[in-house]
C-alpha cells in the first residue's frame, strides 16, 4: 500500500516542472500547477476530521479516493497547453484533493493493524520513499517520459491498483464515530495557548519560512537539470531518497540524541542553502565540475529534507500535551506542507521566476535565481539560531495560560 501510494506522487511531481516547461507554460502557470498540493495539505484537516475519523471506513473512503484521484490525472495532459491551462491546474487540484488525504488514512490504517506499530511502522514507511524512488526510475529510465504524458498515465494506473486494492485491506472502522464535531480542532485551536510559549511560537513560524523556501527544488529542479544537459532527470533527482534512506536509518537518531533539536533543524537549513547555492554554482560549470555540484546538491536530500521536517514532528510532540498531539501534529503540517508551501510555489516560482528569466533562461538566470532562495534560507537559519532556546518549556505552563 505505501510503495504504490507513493509511486504516484513520485510519477509526475518531480518531472511535471520538465513537461510544462516543453509545453512552453510559463512560470506562473508552473507556480500554480504546484500549488494545488499545498491547497490541498491545507484543506485534508478538514475532510480528515469530518469523514475519515466519525462516518467512513479508512480503507474504503482511502479506495474510493485513489481511484478518483487516478481519473483526474489521467485526464489532466489533455488539456496541457496555455490557453487550457487553467483546465489543466483543475483537474491536478482534483487530484491532489483526492490524494492528500490518503496520507492520513494509510498512516491510520498502518497504526491501526500492525502489530507494534513502533517496531514496525518505521519499516513500512520505508517503502514509501522506495515506491517514490522505483516511479522516478520507471518514468525516467523506462519510458524516458520527462516530457511526456506518460508520467501522467503512470500515476493514474498506480492510483486505480492501489485504490482497487484498499477494499481488500483490513477493516479499520471511523474511531471517532459519534463524537462531537468541532471545527476549530481540525485546524489545531486546542494549540493556541502554547503559542503564548516564545520558544514554541519561534519553532513553529522558523518550520513556516524554511518550507517557503523549498518548492524551488521540487518545481524547478527537473527543468534546471535538462538546461544542462541531464536529459533523465527524474531517476537523477532519487538519489535524493536514496540518500534518505541512510539518513533516516542510520545518521538522523544519533544526531537527535547527542546535538538535540535545535541543532538539528540548524543542520537541516544549512544544508538547503548549500543546495541553492550549489546549484547557483553549478549553472555556468560544465563536465564534471557541473556534475559533482548537482550530485552533492541532490545527496543533500537526506539532510535538507527530514532535518527540517522530522525535528519538527519531534518538537511538537515533546512540548505538546498529549490531550492536544494530533492537532498540534496536523498544525505543523499546514504550516510547512501547505501555507508554506503555498506561498513558495507563488513567491519563488510564479513571481521570481519569470523577474530572472527561468525556466526557459540560460546559465547565468539560473545563476543569480538560485541564489535567491539560498540567501533566504541562509537568513532563516541566522534568525532560529539567534533567537531559538529549546528550554524545555513544560507542557503544564501552557495549560495554565489556556
Amino acid at each position: 500500500m505505501m510503495f504504490f501510494l507513493f509511486f504516484v506522487w513520485g510519477a509526475w511531481y518531480v518531472t511535471m516542472g520538465t513537461f510544462m516547461t516543453v509545453r512552453k507554460f510559463d512560470a506562473g502557470a508552473i507556480g500554480w500547477a504546484y500549488s494545488v498540493a499545498p491547497i490541498a495539505a491545507i484543506v485534508t484537516p478538514f475532510f480528515m476530521g469530518v469523514f475519515a475519523d466519525r462516518f467512513v471506513h479508512a480503507e474504503k473512503l482511502q479506495g474510493v479516493l485513489m481511484i478518483l484521484s487516478g481519473g483526474f490525472i489521467a485526464l489532466a495532459p489533455r488539456f496541457a497547453a496555455p490557453e487550457t491551462q487553467w483546465i489543466f491546474i483543475g483537474l491536478l487540484l482534483g487530484h491532489t484533493l483526492c490524494f492528500m488525504p490518503t496520507l492520513g488514512l494509510s498512516n491510520t490504517i498502518c497504526l491501526k493493524h500492525l502489530a507494534n506499530s513502533e517496531r514496525d511502522y518505521p519499516i513500512v514507511r520505508v517503502f514509501a520513499t522506495l515506491g517514490w524512488i522505483v516511479a522516478g526510475w520507471v518514468v525516467s529510465l523506462v519510458f524516458k517520459a520527462e516530457a511526456s504524458p506518460v508520467q501522467f498515465y503512470t500515476a493514474a494506473a498506480a492510483a486505480w491498483g492501489v485504490g482497487i486494492y484498499s477494499f481488500f485491506l483490513p477493516r479499520t472502522p471511523p474511531p471517532g464515530k459519534g463524537a462531537p464535531l468541532k471545527i476549530g480542532e481540525l485546524y489545531g485551536s486546542g494549540t493556541l495557548p502554547y503559542f503564548k510559549i516564545r520558544s514554541f511560537s519561534i519553532f513553529l513560524f522558523a518550520s513556516l519560512f524554511a518550507a517557503m523556501g523549498m518548492m524551488p527544488y521540487w518545481v524547478l529542479g527537473s527543468p534546471f537539470a535538462n538546461s544542462l544537459g541531464i536529459e533523465r532527470s527524474g531517476a537523477f533527482f532519487t538519489m535524493g531518497q536514496m540518500a534518505e534512506l541512510v539518513v533516516l536509518a542510520v545518521i538522523l537518531p544519533v544526531f537527535i540524541k547527542r546535538f538535540g533539536i535545535k541543532w538539528t533543524m540548524v543542520l537541516g537549513l544549512l544544508c538547503w542553502a548549500l543546495r541553492f547555492a550549489l546549484f547557483s554554482g553549478a549553472s555556468t560549470q560544465t563536465g564534471s565540475t557541473m556534475y559533482v555540484f548537482m550530485v552533492i546538491a541532490v545527496l543533500l536530500h537526506g539532510f535538507s529534507y527530514d532535518f527540517v521536517f522530522v525535528s519538527g514532528y519531534l518538537y511538537v510532540d515533546k512540548h505538546v500535551g498529549e490531550e492536544v498531539r494530533a492537532q498540534a501534529q496536523g498544525l505543523l503540517v499546514v504550516f510547512t506542507q501547505g501555507i508554506g508551501f503555498l506561498l513558495s510555489s507563488q513567491i519563488f516560482v510564479s513571481r521570481l521566476g519569470p523577474a530572472f528569466g527561468v525556466p526557459g533562461g540560460g546559465g547565468e538566470d539560473w545563476q543569480r535565481y538560485w541564489l535567491v532562495p539560498s540567501i533566504f534560507m541562509a537568513a532563516v537559519l541566522v534568525l532560529f539560531w539567534v533567537l531559538f532556546k529549546d528550554d524545555g518549556v513544560p507542557q503544564s505552563e501552557a495549560s495554565n495560560q489556556s
